[in-house]
């Protein structure tokens, strides 16, 4: 803690100076809001489990209070289910749920000093700059189902961007680096939700300790993310990418450093006014995944003696290799908008594999009057099944109501 908070520190006494220069600038409080109340209706799947409806909230609420016109304390609460797989349907178990585990957290919580127009600096805790597709995938699911496999989340440290280059032919080209550990403060506890006695599912809902183990828990500065993001192309107008690379330490519960690279595209094609295609794509890829985590298996075998079946307990590692792969196409005519979206989860791994999962999304919706909009569709899904192995089959109806207000 003592490097962020000499970090912190630092920006204080230059914030200050820059206040001093600023004539006419009065601090304020800027906020945004993007909330969607989500439903998913699962009519059938392999699972009985699976099955029935779940409503719940995901979205966030992001302030900023302007100290200067360069200096200002940025925060984010984010809004979502917090128990197992609840925030994309979770487990009903026939019946109908609503807000179950839900709660609020911290996502983000930094100080952000910007000392000229191509330099933004930031310190405390904030979601690492690794993939883009958790934040601004179109559809229902798909951003959600993305945020759950690599939004690096709960990031204590400090991070940068800079632009590289701006040029109105080859376009604007920002380079990103973040250095992190992960928060194990009271800044990492959830809001409104605590665990229920004997209910496992929950994800979280305290703060961070070092006994749960996972990548990047490793009390040291010593995780680190470096990515690059371009556009404003003369010659490929609506076109974007972004590339990333992290690297994050082994917690208690870890055997290697985990590796992900990230590669993502967005085009933007204009037919008319009132008429416009965009293609994304994003693929990310984790070695070494959750950082090579320690588990045990059971050998059977035979008794020299006795010939008998015995078991017996290995100590071993799961080197895994995960790949997460999205592609999808939204067209929009003025207010309304059609999405399609496949993503694929491919988890490769040494010891107690897991099948490939893969979904396909449909989507129509359309903007509302006072910054409201209402998205329906489908999803099939093809998943891993926990308890008997192999794949499960189902089959969900969705739908959103959201807000975006300021």
């Amino acid at each position: 803690m003592r490097p962020l908070l000499a970090a912190l520190a630092a920006f204080l006494p230059m914030a200050a100076a820059a206040q001093d220069t600023a004539s006419g600038f009065r601090p304020h409080l800027a906020t945004e809001v993007d909330l969607g109340l989500y439903t998913v209706g699962t009519t059938s799947a392999s699972d009985a489990a699976r099955r029935g409806t779940s409503t719940y909230l995901y979205g966030e609420l992001a302030a900023g209070l302007h100290l200067t016109p360069n200096f200002s304390l940025q925060g984010v609460l984010a809004f979502e289910p917090i128990g197992e797989g609840d925030a994309l349907g979770g487990t009903p178990d026939g019946g109908t749920t609503f807000f179950r585990r839900q709660s609020a957290f911290l996502e983000a919580l930094f100080l952000e000093w910007k000392p000229d127009a191509d330099t933004t600096l930031q310190a405390g805790r904030f979601v690492a700059p690794f993939g883009r597709g958790h934040h601004d995938f179109p559809g229902i699911l798909t951003r959600i189902r993305a945020h759950e496999v690599n939004a690096i989340t709960d990031s204590l440290g400090v991070a940068a961007t800079h632009t590289l280059y701006s040029d109105l032919t080859w376009g604007e080209h920002d380079i990103s680096a973040a250095v992190f550990t992960l928060d194990r403060t009271f800044l990492s506890s959830t809001l409104l939700t605590r665990r229920s006695c004997c209910d496992e599912r929950y994800e979280r809902f305290n703060r961070n300790t070092r006994a749960q183990g996972g990548p990047g828990n490793t009390g040291q500065f010593d995780n680190a993310v470096l990515a690059l993001d371009g556009d404003g192309f003369a010659f490929a107008p609506g076109l974007s990418y972004h590339v990333g690379l992290l690297t994050r330490g082994a917690g208690d519960d870890g055997t290697a450093r985990e590796w992900g690279y990230t590669i993502g595209l967005r085009y933007e094609q204009r037919w008319s006014a009132t008429q416009r295609t965009l293609f994304f794509a994003e693929g990310v890829q984790f070695r070494n995944a959750a950082a090579r985590p320690r588990t045990e298996i059971t050998l059977l075998g035979l008794d020299p003696d006795t010939g008998e079946e015995i078991e017996t307990m290995l100590d071993t590692s799961i080197r895994e290799r995960r790949t997460f792969t999205t592609l999808g196409v939204q067209h929009r005519i003025g207010e309304w908008r059609g999405t399609l979206a496949w993503q694929r989860d491919q988890r490769k791994r040494s010891v107690e594999a897991l099948p490939t999962e893969n979904y396909v999304e449909a989507s129509i919706g359309t903007d509302l009057p006072y910054n409201f909009s209402i998205d329906a569709g489908y999803q099939y899904a093809r998943y891993a099944r926990e308890e008997t192995g192999g794949l499960g089959t189902s089959h969900a109806l969705l739908l959103r109501l959201g807000w975006r207000g300021f």
